[in-house]
């Protein structure tokens, strides 16, 4: 069931340059404005310019009439009117809500005048706007997406466009969100140090779905319904996608295309041969891709040329019997050119981790692309084991933890989430040593091969399966308890900053500051 839609508002508007007059013999002055105008000149005053509208329809007054005896007084200003100076043209604008996911705005335009930037500011409040969204103009009519608004929410947007060396300003258009569907998880925000938190709190990327009965520490039981979805610093769900009728409905990965154009997700899909991959637009017009990758299963990421990177069972999905034992076996890496289908083998896991397959088996279940090293790592929960390869060549540089380790220092059993950097890393361990999981920290030096723990961080909180910890540009980490349905937000050095809880299982977390340009990690590699 989904709610009732409200009608959505459509604004279709225009901005007139203003001419202004100081040739008219001395008159008697013009009346002042009021808040929907500037002051008129008397016919034998110059008349006075008009100014932008503002959010509501109304025109701040610019200035009074000139060269009059007295001069008009000025107009109130509207609240966010822009006088014209009589070379800025025609602003035409459609601003109005996507029919499929309605807290997401579209807005097309055009304007009489060369331009080579613009940008459209928009938000609550048209004297203080919280978001900024860039246009890209080799789109069609400038369409550009507004997100991140909350749902049933009057908001306004307004254009700003440059050229020339002039900077052409529109009125503020009005537009009210719909609703999103019903069964999305509902969360609970308690800061304990607001003024710390990354980017007062953000944006988080997640999906739902993920069956977790008989998981340890795994939550409730299977979910029987599974979305796509994106949360504020608030709480407040701003962006949904439902998938649980697709073939990604085991949702355990959902995440932005490095382009910001998609909304990506992938299904749990453990041990088994139904793996799936599912793009769809983040304004949810149009057929949504769903690629099948039949033995591809937890996770996938992205690569600097914009492939998928992920893994498959070599023996495509499921268990094998060898010597009588029950084994998933080893996994390729893989990286696949979305829209043409090509895939490249990057690394077989065998190379350099055969010894550890012959009983357990691999079992992949996160995989990322390291900025910092052009580098691949890859998590092998069954033998407790970090890989550390080049990329594109997968030369191995580091094995972290594990019967293989070469950092004595790294000690766990069990992880998921993690993330490597050039001389840190954070390990997201299930299986804390003291109750619950833990998310560890360490230093180390590639080459020399030496290492030493920074963070042992015991919340008490556990996920059987899954878990994440990534780190923030400003040195915060954020971290998922997955089964259990619990985000935190700590300092490296293990302060906690602010919790979110649900009731939901979820998966894998992607934490960003703006739904707008680079996604992590190279949107973090960019701030660093």
């Amino acid at each position: 069931m989904h709610a009732p839609l409200r009608p959505l508002l459509t604004a279709s508007l225009f901005v007139l340059a203003a001419c202004g007059s100081n040739d008219s013999p001395s008159g008697t002055g013009g009346a002042a404005g009021t808040d929907a105008s500037g002051g008129s000149g008397s016919p034998l005053g110059g008349s006075g310019g008009s100014g932008g509208s503002g959010g509501s329809g109304a025109s701040g007054g610019a200035q009074g009439g000139s060269s009059g005896t007295t001069g008009g007084s000025a107009g109130n200003a509207g609240s966010s009117g822009t006088a014209s100076t009589g070379t800025e043209k025609l602003f035409t604008a459609s601003v109005t809500t996507s029919s499929a996911i309605p807290t997401v705005g579209i807005v097309t335009w055009s304007i009489d005048a060369t331009i080579d930037s613009a940008t459209i500011d928009f938000g609550r409040d048209q004297n203080n706007y919280e978001y900024h969204a860039p246009v890209d103009l080799a789109e069609p009519m400038y369409r550009t997406l507004l997100l991140g608004m909350k749902p049933d929410t009057p908001y306004f947007a307004r254009i700003t466009a440059q050229g020339g060396g002039k900077t052409y300003t529109s009125q503020a258009y009005p537009l009210t969100t719909g609703f999103l569907p019903n069964g999305l998880p509902k969360l609970t925000v308690t800061d304990h140090d607001a003024n710390g938190i990354f980017s007062s709190g953000g944006f988080t990327v997640n999906c739902t779905g993920l069956t977790t009965g008989g998981v340890v520490g795994g939550g409730a039981g299977g979910a029987t319904e599974s979305f796509a979805f994106i949360f504020d610093k608030d709480g407040d769900q701003v962006w949904a996608y439902e998938l649980t009728d697709t073939a990604v409905a085991g949702c355990s990965r959902a995440r932005m295309s490095p382009d910001g154009k998609f909304m990506w997700a992938g299904n749990f899909n453990n041990a088994d041969s139904m793996g799936a991959v599912l793009r769809v637009p983040m304004d949810g017009l149009g057929d949504a891709k769903t690629i099948d990758i039949k033995a591809r299963n937890h996770d996938f990421a992205f690569l600097p040329n914009g492939h998928l990177l992920y893994w498959e069972q070599q023996n495509g999905g499921g268990y094998s019997e060898i010597d009588g034992v029950r084994t998933e076996g080893p996994d390729t890496i893989r990286e696949m050119d979305p829209d043409s289908g090509a895939v490249t083998d990057i690394y077989d896991e065998t190379r350099d981790f055969a010894s550890l397959f012959t009983m357990k088996g691999s079992h992949t279940n996160q995989v990322n692309y390291v900025p910092a090293l052009n580098a691949i790592s890859f998590s092998m929960r069954h033998s407790s084991t970090i890989g550390l390869i080049s990329y594109p060549d997968a030369k191995l540089l580091a094995i972290f933890g594990g019967d293989l380790t070469q950092y004595p220092a790294m000690d766990w059993e069990i992880q998921h989430g993690h993330e490597v950097h050039a001389d840190h890393l954070w390990v997201f361990n299930n299986n804390g040593k003291n109750g619950g999981s833990s998310i560890l920290g360490f230093t180390f030096e590639l080459s020399a091969k030496t290492a030493s723990s920074t963070l042992v961080y015991d919340s008490g909180s556990t996920s059987g399966a899954f878990g994440d910890v990534k780190e923030q540009p400003n040195g915060n980490l954020f971290v998922t308890y997955s089964t259990a349905g619990v985000f935190h937000e700590i300092t490296k050095t293990g302060t906690l900053l602010r919790e979110i809880k649900t009731s939901a299982s979820l998966g894998y977390s992607e934490h960003r500051s703006t739904l707008y340009g680079k996604a992590p990690p190279f949107a973090d590699a960019a701030a660093n």
